[in-house]
């Protein structure tokens, strides 16, 4: 005779285990990975939102300051402000490759939106340009 040798356990179990108990430990990994990974998954794209973000500000950025850029040219030529660079299509461009345009209107004179200008000398509005961002800046002087 063949002697089966089983080991109790202190709770009084048998270490043989029950067949329909075999794949809970695989269930339970499964189930327990799924949820770390749609957790990594969902904190990369919050990461990658942001950075996206700090990308388009740097931008914002850039845009601003080429409009600034148009209102000090305006301004260099305070007594007649003409300038070539009225439009989108015949932009001043930069050094950085961003540009600007600027439309000048005298006082009592009807700007682009419709409105009058009321400053005493003229309304300029200098609009900045980059990585298709736009930013405007207006002045009355």
């Amino acid at each position: 005779m063949k002697k089966i040798k089983i080991k109790i356990s202190p709770h009084g179990r048998s270490s043989v285990r029950r067949k329909n108990e075999s794949g809970i430990a695989v269930i339970l990994s499964i189930l327990i990975l799924s949820v770390i990974i749609t957790i990594a998954l969902s904190t990369s794209t919050a990461i990658l939102k942001e950075l996206e973000f700090g990308k388009d500000a740097g931008f914002y950025a850039i845009a601003f300051f080429a409009a600034d850029s148009g209102i000090e040219k305006i301004l260099t030529v305070r007594d007649a402000p003409i300038i070539a660079c009225t439009t989108p299509a015949t932009a001043c461009i930069l050094s950085n490759f961003s540009k600007y345009w600027v439309v000048v209107t005298p006082s009592g004179g009807v700007k682009p939106d419709g409105s009058t200008c009321a400053s005493s000398n003229f309304c300029v509005e200098s609009t900045g340009e980059f990585e298709l961002t736009r930013r405007a800046i207006e002045v009355d002087y």
